[in-house]
Order: C-alpha cells, then sequence, then structure tokens
C-alpha cells in the first residue's frame, strides 16, 4: 500500500487523495467522510467486525461453488 505514517497530517492528505480519486467507490469514500465524525476506536471495532462477517461469506460462496 504505502509507508505508515502516525502524522495526522499526513493521514488527512491520504484521505483526500482517495475522496478525491474517481477511481474509488463512493461507498469507500464516504466511509472515510462518516468516520471522521465518530470514535475512531469505535470505528476499527466496526471495520474488525465487518471484515469477520464478509470473511465468512466469502469463505460461504466459496463452499457454495464447490
Amino acid at each position: 500500500m504505502m509507508n505508515i505514517t502516525t502524522n495526522l497530517e499526513d493521514v488527512e492528505f491520504i484521505e483526500n487523495q482517495i475522496i478525491s480519486d474517481p477511481a474509488a467507490s463512493y461507498w469507500l469514500k464516504e466511509q472515510i467522510k462518516e468516520s471522521s465524525n465518530r470514535d475512531i476506536l469505535d470505528v476499527l471495532n466496526d471495520v474488525d467486525i465487518l471484515r469477520s462477517i464478509l470473511t465468512l461469506r466469502h469463505e460461504a460462496i466459496k463452499t457454495a461453488r464447490g
């Protein structure tokens, strides 16, 4: 991906780059915007849960297709 940074200005720059990228999905752009108004630990917890659910869905789809 890119170098990890803890500088808030760099993170905001990266977020703005994604938001202005026409190739980035609408959903991703909205999540970046919405997450800035939430407690970051709550957002990270939700992301972990979503990833787990999507991983389960992916595995179920692969199993169903044989």
